[in-house]
């Protein structure tokens, strides 16, 4: 009697890395993995396990799963089972592997310990024959039996499986393209077995015929409950203070997202819920505005369509999405809330592929595959067609009608090209569109200057082209962006139009000293050229309560105008002392708009400190300087004040993380900014070109918010994933000297999230999403007086966000069912957003004079029923 032990199958979508972009910021704060699997551990000697005895008699067969470690010189110093298979298999099993020996991973092409998830299968064979038969077997017999193993549903290739013919007692071990072959095999019928770590087992039937050759196809079903994963535990520190990286693979479906991954970042520590469950990013209770959104480390001008409904960059295409809420390196500037980095991935070489979705509000497709040996592309597309169902249903005979239903659409085009082994040029194509138009039958809000409709288009357009050199200690990374961006609203006779042009240019170098001492630094450059034609009512301002329009002065512009970010940064990431790293930063940012008499400059410098008090303990701090420029209407003469300075935030934090196993986190932070020169308006008067004109904003304000983020998350393995995030913060402001602290905006006291899902046999999978928010402050009206010249009534506020709308609280519940056919995958889901119908209280509308008040609630229960084919 003898056994086999499955060849090792690593998964790269399983690997939990990041690619390494030189001055990016490195992995994931919420997970040990860091850098990028450049090479997986290979098996160079195996030991075959004694089959017990007493399971040899019963002739029981079995799978033992193990997690096994591996060191940085390829020997196992750990193993743990998982998932026993008793009968002695299991210590047979352990006493085999320890034994193994591999070829060590790399990370960054460096040897790295890694933590594998390894299956050994035990198959009960007959007793061999005798040694004079055996030796009678002709051994240069012709072929005539080959095929394939690939995976069911994906055609993914199977490599190191072994496939079977158990009373033969002869087996064959896949290659790299997933193909066997075997010579002589005996006339008739025989059971073919076919065996792979992370799949269930295949058997069947062949029958073998003279002067014929038998070729098969076998599609070999993923196991259930998830597929085996290789955990990198690299030596690589961590250089920002508090980083969430979200793979793809864990979060595509997250209740209440309907399969955008970029939505999952609004259920992260220190996010706030934006209103009506939109699209904006309110981080620490900043504005959206004062928060960052990069693709690839470069600016991206929209994360979401219309109201949130879902991302403008096709999830598929995504690797994963980093989130830094604050204190993260001289990488980033020209801002003072968060970090979104959404990082896009490769298109796969191995041949062809194609997904499409459809749900109830959009369809998208994604194409990719290999063109040469190193050249790559991918091709998305998305349009929704809520305009198309909208449009069959009749329109009332009073109130807003729908003359152009929400309607979005978005497409992306990347091409991948390595020359050379050390050389990456990537060339990206974005574009996005989005309309919205309503037709009012009588004025709004009985405002008579409001009438007719409303109209708002937005979109832009990025070409993108990035080279990457990888040396053994440097590295460079170039990007070059060229396009446009259009925002357009227009509501009666007024109207704004904003149409620029955008030039970006980052180039970063990294050079490793040393395993001690890295250096990088960079330079980046945002400009952006655009022609501004507005006839509006001044914006509101942060705090501002909204007023009748008939009582605003009218503004306009009609002009060209210019902004231009020039930055550059250096850092340092130095180790001391073994578990201790040191990243101290600075960046230099200049401002430069049409109408300022001055150029402004501000430096910013940061410190990142991160200590391994334990393998499993690590402490972490940090302090910087940050700034925000004056953004939108805000550095413009007809709007604002060309001479504003930038915002100013001094961040503090200190926290600790807790990673007791690989699948589990623990992470907690204390955070404090101190907010100065915020921009408030303003009734004085400057002068300007000789004249006395109305200053209109100022840099007066001042403000703080501190809390307290904490986050439990379970990795995605075996059956079970999710995380609680809570956030506990107050953010207030003073808008001049001697008045009193007031709330944001956005301020939220507590935000807590729950999210977990279940995969369940037969393919399906349950998961929820329990959510709770404070209130957002708000400014009730106490009275009202009316207007004679315009015959509106205008209201009198309270002080300003002196009251607060009751709490949220949201249950959303997705279900999936997967189906694999032979060569393509499918899965059908229903994402059921506030399954128990509790409409959020977003605003307090009044009547016409203001006697009268509701509360004005969004979205009661929202069921979204999509499917997803891919092969």
């Amino acid at each position: 009697m003898r056994i086999f032990a499955a060849i090792l199958c690593l998964l790269a979508a399983s690997v939990s890395a990041q690619p390494r972009d030189a001055g990016v910021p490195e992995a994931d704060a919420g997970a040990a993995p860091q850098g990028v699997l450049t090479r997986p551990p290979a098996l160079i000697r195996q030991v075959e396990a004694v089959y017990p005895p007493e399971a040899a008699a019963q002739q029981l067969e079995g799978t033992v799963v193990m997690w096994v470690d591996i060191s940085e010189t390829g020997a196992v110093s750990n193993v743990e089972v998982s998932q026993p298979a008793g009968h002695g298999f299991d210590e047979a099993a352990v006493a085999a592997v320890r034994q193994f020996q591999f070829e060590p991973a790399e990370v960054d092409d460096v040897p790295t310990p890694v933590r594998i998830e390894y299956a050994y299968q035990f198959v009960f064979r007959p007793p061999p024959p005798p040694e004079g038969e055996a030796a009678a077997a002709e051994p240069e017999a012709p072929v005539n039996f080959s095929g394939r193993a690939l995976e069911r549903g994906t055609r993914d290739v199977l490599i190191g499986a072994e496939v079977v013919l158990p009373a033969l007692e002869r087996s064959a071990v896949t290659d790299e393209e997933g193909r066997f072959s075997f010579r002589g095999v005996p006339l008739g019928t025989h059971e073919v077995l076919v065996v792979q770590s992370g799949y269930e087992r295949f058997r069947t039937q062949e029958t073998f015929t003279e002067g014929q050759e038998t070729r098969a196809t076998y599609y070999v079903r993923k196991r259930i409950f998830g597929a085996f994963e290789t955990v990198v535990r690299s030596e690589r520190e961590r250089k920002e203070v508090t980083q969430t990286t979200l793979q793809l693979a864990e979060v595509q479906r997250v209740p209440g997202t309907q399969g955008d991954t970029l939505k999952v970042v609004q259920n992260l520590p220190g996010v706030a819920r934006p209103a009506f469950n939109g699209g904006q990013l309110v981080i620490r209770g900043s504005g959206p505005q004062e928060s960052g959104v990069f693709l690839d480390g470069q600016r991206i001008p929209l994360l979401f369509h219309f109201g949130g409904l879902t991302s403008v960059y096709n999830s598929e295409l995504l690797e994963a999405v980093e989130y830094l809420p604050g204190n993260f390196s001289a990488y980033y500037g020209d801002i003072t809330g968060g970090v979104i980095n959404v990082r896009s991935r490769e298109p796969r070489t191995d041949r062809l592929h194609a997904t499409v979705g459809v749900s109830l509000i959009e369809s998208n497709a994604v194409v990719e595959g290999p063109i040469t040996d190193t050249l790559s592309f991918a091709v998305a597309g998305r349009r929704s067609y809520i305009d198309l169902v909208l449009g069959l249903v009749p329109q009332g005979d009073s109130g807003p009608n729908l003359q152009v239903a929400p309607r979005y659409y978005d497409a992306q085009l990347k091409l991948v090209w390595k020359p050379k082994s050390r050389h990456t040029f990537t060339l990206q194509g974005l574009t996005s569109r989005d309309r919205l138009g309503l037709v009012f039958d009588r004025p709004a809000d009985d405002d008579p200057t409001v009438t007719g409709g409303l109209n708002v288009t937005t979109g832009f357009n990025q070409l993108r082209l990035r080279h990457q050199y990888r040396a053994d200690a440097l590295t460079l990374d170039t990007h070059a962006l060229v396009g446009n961006t259009l925002v357009q609203f227009g509501i009666g006779d007024r109207g704004l139009r904003i149409a620029s042009t955008d030039l970006n240019l980052r180039s970063t170098v990294e050079y490793a000293l040393g395993e001690q001492l890295t250096l990088a630094g960079g330079l980046d450059v945002v400009s952006n050229f655009a022609r501004v034609t507005a006839r509006i009512q001044g914006l509101s301002r942060e705090g501002e309560p909204p007023t009748p329009t008939v009582t605003d002065d009218v503004l306009t512009a009609d002009g060209d105008f210019l902004q231009y970010f020039p930055s550059t940064w250096v850092e340092a990431r130095w180790r001391p002392v073994p578990g201790l790293l040191v990243v101290p930063g600075l960046r230099a940012e200049s401002y430069v708009f049409t109408d300022q008499t001055e150029a402004r400059r501000t430096f910013n410098p940061r410190l990142a400190v991160r200590y391994g008090l334990t393998d499993t303990l690590t402490l972490k701090g940090g302090a910087g300087v940050y700034h925000g420029p004056p953004v939108q209407d805000e550095p413009s003469v007809a709007f604002g004040n060309p001479d504003l300075r930038a915002k100013r935030s001094l961040q503090y934090s200190v926290g600790a993380e807790w990673q007791a196993r690989p699948e589990w986190f623990i992470g907690g932070e204390v955070f404090y900014n101190d907010l100065d020169g915020l921009i408030v308006r303003s009734n004085a008067t400057v002068v300007r070109n000789g004249q006395q004109v109305p200053e209109r904003l100022s840099n007066g304000g001042v403000g703080r918010i501190y809390g307290l983020e904490v986050l439990v998350r379970r990795a995605l393995t075996e059956r079970l994933f999710g995380w609680v995030s809570y956030t506990l913060s107050r953010s207030e402001r003073r808008d001049s000297p001697g008045v009193g602290w007031r709330l944001f905006d956005n301020d939220q006291t507590h935000v807590l999230t729950a999210i977990a899902s279940y995969k369940l046999p037969a393919g399906w999978e349950i998961g929820a999403r329990m959510r709770f928010a404070s209130g957002n402050p708000t400014t009730p009206v106490v009275g009202s007086v009316r207007d004679d010249g315009s015959d509106v009534f205008i209201p009198l506020y309270a002080a300003v966000n002196s009251r607060r709308l009751p709490s949220f609280n949201q249950l959303d519940i997705r279900v999936d069912k997967n189906f694999a056919f032979e060569k393509w995958n499918l899965n059908v889901y229903l994402d059921l957003t506030n399954a128990y119908n509790n409409p959020a209280v977003e605003g307090i509308t009044y009547n016409y004079n203001y006697t009268q008040s509701a509360f004005f609630k969004g979205l009661p229960i929202l069921p979204i029923i999509g499917a997803r084919g891919a092969f």
